[in-house]
């Protein structure tokens, strides 16, 4: 569901860097609203799903051990 979500995020922003009426703003707005808050989401997206795999790998190791 949330891929959705980060798909029309990224759509809407990066239409609006492309409405901008100088590249360097267009760059900017491209920077600052696209690439590091997607960058942000999957870093944390990714870091959840590690540290829950992580979790069920000890419980599973104390449930064998």
């Amino acid at each position: 569901m949330w891929h959705i979500v980060a798909v029309g995020y990224l759509f809407v922003t990066v239409l609006f860097a492309a409405a901008q009426p100088s590249v360097a703003r267009a760059l900017i707005y491209l920077v600052f609203w696209s690439v590091l808050p997607s960058l942000f989401v999957f870093w944390a997206v990714k870091t959840r799903r590690r540290n829950r795999l992580m979790k069920l790998q000890q419980q599973q190791d104390e449930k064998d051990g």
